[in-house]
């Protein structure tokens, strides 16, 4: 079992890393061009106000002030290591985040495919290129680490509607491809593990 929950971590880093580079070759642009045009041919205002709360909850701000109220809550129940681990997993996977949105060359979102511009009250930057999504790494690593800690069957499922379709809005809103969502599910993924390996906690 433990080492079944080991390879997590190895094998995340190796798939974002093959996804990252496939995606900066363009294997995956006719895909990614397909489903942005299937979403964009769904219009529902509901689908559209609940992407909008989505994109306000994925923020920067949002998502540290969650990762700031479970730091504190690690470190008050005695589990300081692992809020330290966590609080550097975030900024490492950010930087990797910010680093290939700089470098790794993919194409532009198109101009007339946003629904509407992230919301951004306190913290905004032009990236370059759109790999990989921000709100999906975050939401996976802040709102996963509550998932896997807090063992509560209706939390839980909450949590993972709530991960899922942050996910999915991104793509809906047409401020990210499909293949920047799943470069930011891995890199989640892998920091995620990373900080809930056994022994380390």
């Amino acid at each position: 079992m433990k080492r079944g929950v080991d390879i997590v971590f190895p094998a995340s880093a190796t798939a974002f890393a093959l996804v990252s580079a496939a995606t900066g070759a363009g294997l995956f642009s006719v895909l990614d061009r397909w489903i942005l045009g299937a979403s964009q041919r769904i219009s529902l205002d509901l689908l559209d106000r609940f992407s909008g709360f989505f994109s306000l909850a994925g923020s920067l701000e949002v998502i540290g002030a969650a990762l700031v109220l479970l730091l504190l809550i690690l470190v008050l129940t005695g589990r300081r290591r692992l809020a330290v681990r966590l609080l550097a997993a975030f900024v490492v996977t950010g930087l990797v985040e910010l680093g290939m949105k700089f470098f790794l060359s993919v194409p532009p979102m198109p101009d007339v495919a946003a629904r509407m511009a992230d919301p951004t009250p306190l913290v905004a930057f032009e990236y370059p290129f759109p790999y990989p999504s921000g709100h999906t790494l975050r939401s996976i690593l802040v709102f996963g680490a509550i998932f896997v800690l807090w063992k509560n069957g209706i939390s839980r499922t909450v949590l993972a509607i709530f991960i899922s379709s942050m996910a999915l809005s991104r793509v809906y809103l047409g401020v990210h491809w499909t293949s920047d969502v799943v470069g930011g599910a891995l890199l989640g993924i892998a920091g995620l593990a990373w900080v809930l390996r056994p022994g380390k906690e």
